[in-house]
């Protein structure tokens, strides 16, 4: 089962990397159009952005640019801790602290995707007449808090494994 969740998050890896790697200039070529009226022409790409406010796209763009890596990031922590399962002994302290991480991770994203949103809503040139609205994602932030509560059980599951290969 860990090799099959491994090749999953692989994928998962991989089309986030690709969405990345389209979106981000995409994008990009969007403001630029979204910034000069409306159109633009970049190396005889017609990019047409009429009614697309530049905040729109200014957190589309960061929100791209924050959530590629932080989910690959993720990814890499996840596989490392599907290897040492399918080693069969995931109780190391490593993964203590790679569960650690994946909610540090995700919680930096968050607070990044708030605080884009409330730079672009001060900039009323940026948002127009209808400034981006903030929403709270309660079902992230108990995630973030189950994930340091797993830190905390893989911690402890780790002590009591090398307590009991120390006893005779």
């Amino acid at each position: 089962m860990a090799e099959i969740m491994t090749v999953l998050v692989t994928v998962a890896m991989w089309i986030v990397g690709a969405m990345g790697v389209v979106g981000v200039p995409v994008l990009a070529i969007g403001l630029t159009a979204s910034l000069s009226g409306g159109a633009t022409e970049i190396s005889g790409i017609k990019a047409l952005a009429e009614g697309v406010m530049p905040g729109q796209l200014v957190i589309g763009l960061v929100g791209l640019l924050v959530i590629v890596p932080g989910v690959i990031y993720i990814c890499l922590q996840l596989r490392r801790i599907l290897l040492t399962l399918a080693d069969g002994d995931p109780f190391v302290p490593e993964n203590a602290r790679r569960l650690s991480r994946i909610g540090i991770a995700i919680a930096a994203m968050e607070l990044l995707r708030v605080v884009t949103i409330l730079v672009v809503s001060t900039v009323p040139t940026l948002v127009g007449d209808e400034p981006p609205r903030l929403s709270t994602q309660f079902i992230l932030w108990i995630s973030v808090a189950a994930l340091f509560v797993l830190s905390q059980v893989f911690r402890e599951g780790t002590r009591l494994r090398d307590e009991e290969k120390m006893t005779i």
